[in-house]
């Protein structure tokens, strides 16, 4: 299993499977803009509440670009995870790719 996946890819997934697992790692007034309905864990806590995230089953992770949920996602790996995959591009790319008008997903 690859460890990213495409906001397209995503967008798939979330469409054949709404219980999918999604850990949004953004801070709370980021979330609050705009989310896609994932769990909120922000990377600020993701070293207090890692334990939160099921280690079965596939979980994707996301951010604002990509940038810290690939940080979250080496942290996850330290601690054995081996089930985390992360969303390239982030929420900008959703916004950008999936669903441009801005709306809460």
């Amino acid at each position: 299993m690859s460890d990213e996946i495409s906001v397209q890819e995503l967008s798939e997934i979330l469409a054949e499977n709404p219980a999918t697992v999604l850990i949004d790692v953004r801070e709370q007034e980021e979330f609050d803009e705009v989310n896609l309905s994932g769990k909120l864990i922000p990377m600020s806590e993701i070293e207090t509440r890692w334990s939160e995230i099921p280690k079965d089953g596939n979980v994707y992770l996301h951010c604002r670009s990509g940038k810290r949920s690939r940080v979250a996602l080496e942290f996850l790996k330290s601690k054995g995870y081996a089930n985390c995959v992360n969303v390239t591009g982030g929420i900008l790319a959703w916004l950008n790719e999936i669903n441009p008008d801005g709306r809460k997903a």
